[in-house]
């Protein structure tokens, strides 16, 4: 299964989230996990190079990767169907080799934050992927959202994402999520993230499994 963590609006905490979900994964569902970082800044590959000069044990790999180079991750991993693939990309969805991307992967988590600038580019990344895969299915997760602030478009923003996909609880802005490695998610972090991360694989990723199995 191929998962894509994107949206077209910077600062979201894509990356940060995508290296969650792959701890998550590895430690909790003990999943086979490989992730793709595809991003320009290379937030996650550098992330994963420091832990391996400190000989930290990795607990899955990180491979710095084009986007252009899809189609031949696409067709190897493809081939393990007890692997999950993750892939980190920058959303520019002007950029032409995202068309590829979006329409061969299964599942798009897109953190967003509810600012009109957020909801604004996620309702239209979420209208062009939907546009080139009308299969995959859509995640949308509030994210670093601030515990005392009354969002007054809160529940109308999620009615209309819920036309793309579905729509996770919040998960709030925390200092500690800066300590995250590709190797290890502090517990207090775990307590946040898990019911989040529970949903989207018994929902989504156990399912897909199963699925496979039957084939």
């Amino acid at each position: 299964m191929i998962t894509l963590f994107a949206n077209q609006k910077g600062g979201v905490g894509k990356s940060t989230l995508a290296v969650l979900f792959a701890n998550y994964l590895s430690l909790v569902q003990n999943k086979e996990v490989v992730l793709f970082d595809m991003d320009n800044q290379r937030s996650i590959y550098n992330k994963f190079q420091a832990a391996q000069v400190l000989e930290n044990k990795p607990l899955y790999e990180v491979e710095a990767a084009e986007m252009e180079q899809f189609a031949t991750i696409n067709s190897i991993v493809r081939e393990n169907e007890n692997l999950v693939t993750i892939l980190d990309v920058a959303g520019n969805i002007e950029n032409d080799h995202l068309i590829p991307v979006f329409q061969g992967v299964d599942l798009i988590i897109c953190p967003f934050a509810y600012d009109e600038f957020s909801v604004g580019a996620t309702i239209d990344f979420s209208e062009v992927v939907r546009t080139l895969n009308e299969k995959a299915k859509i995640i949308f997760i509030p994210n670093r959202i601030k515990t005392n602030v009354k969002y007054e478009t809160l529940e109308s923003v999620n009615k209309v994402l819920s036309n793309f996909g579905a729509v996770t609880k919040p998960i709030p802005e925390r200092i500690d999520f800066q300590r995250i490695t590709t190797f290890e998610t502090p517990p207090s972090i775990i307590q946040v993230v898990s019911p989040v991360f529970d949903l989207i694989f018994n929902e989504f990723i156990h399912k897909y499994a199963r699925s496979w199995e039957k084939v």
